[in-house]
């Protein structure tokens, strides 16, 4: 049986960031990551969007708001000291109608409760930004969205975590709870303190532990479109004005980080926790 200060099941952003602050916290504790598959970002963590919101979406008193600001911050400030690459091309969110304004008024009321830098344009001045786009009467332009690699970034903080002494083992499955510890398809571990980052499954295992019996995951996937336009031809991430009672930001421009164009996402239920290409498993 291995035994460790800390055990982090989960190998994605959320598992590798706890990891390293575990570390960084407690310098002489052992700290122990396990991740399923045979390296890390393999699932959420690397079949995302890539987009850092800014943060005006979300209502002042949540945690989204106050994450969401904080880590867009964070985030650029990392990928500039690691010279990763990211595209700091801003983001334009457009009115298809009249219906709409009221909604993009309610999305500056939280932008300014929560410190978001947020421009109000004119259809005009929306097009000094991306010349092809239409918006009903006005626009919103947040400047500090942008994109970047959540592969490279995700893998980047691996390399620093087993650089700080972390022990990440790729490969090692959880397969459920035992009297002193935790079983994986590479044996036992016990730990003084486990925690939960699996992602998809976090739900699953913490049922294990007598927690999460109210809640269950229902995963959801999206699909892009991928523009064959050349790099450059859309300038800034465009979106709509969001239905604000629901969790999805609708089908929209995202420029990624190199330059190029996908439209997308759409919200479709997964057949399954892993269920990435169309309508396959």
């Amino acid at each position: 049986m291995v035994t460790c200060d800390f055990l982090v099941v989960g190998g994605g952003i959320v598992g590798i960031s706890v990891a390293r602050r575990l570390k960084k916290i407690f310098q002489t504790a052992k700290v122990v990551l396990v991740e399923k598959e045979d390296e890390c970002a393999r699932h959420a963590s690397g079949r995302n969007s890539g987009v850092l919101h800014a943060g005006f979406y979300y209502t002042a008193d949540s945690l989204k708001a106050r994450f969401t600001k904080a880590g867009n911050q964070v985030m650029t400030e990392y990928c500039q000291a690691k010279g990763l690459p990211i595209n700091q091309c801003g983001k334009l969110v457009v009115a298809r109608d009249a219906g709409d304004l009221s909604q993009m008024d309610e999305l500056v009321r939280r932008g300014k409760a929560n410190g978001v830098v947020l421009q109000e344009l004119t259809e005009k001045d929306a097009q000094k930004i991306e010349p092809r786009v239409k918006t009903h009467g006005r626009a919103l332009f947040s400047p500090t969205t942008s994109s970047v690699d959540p592969v490279q970034v995700t893998l980047s903080m691996k390399k620093d975590a087993q650089d700080e002494g972390v022990e990440i083992k790729t490969g090692v499955a959880y397969q459920g709870r035992i009297k002193d510890g935790i079983r994986t398809t590479a044996g036992d571990f016990s730990a003084g303190y486990f925690v939960n980052s699996a992602g998809l499954y976090a739900d699953k295992i913490a049922l294990d532990f007598g927690f999460s019996e109210n809640y269950r995951i229902l995963p959801f996937k999206g699909l892009y479109l991928y523009s064959d336009e050349p790099k450059g031809a859309v300038r800034t991430h465009v979106y709509p004005v969001p239905d604000l009672r629901n969790p999805f930001l609708g089908v929209h421009f995202t420029i990624t980080v190199d330059g190029h164009i996908k439209i997308g996402p759409t919200a479709i239920p997964a057949f399954w926790r892993e269920n990435y290409q169309g309508f396959d498993s």
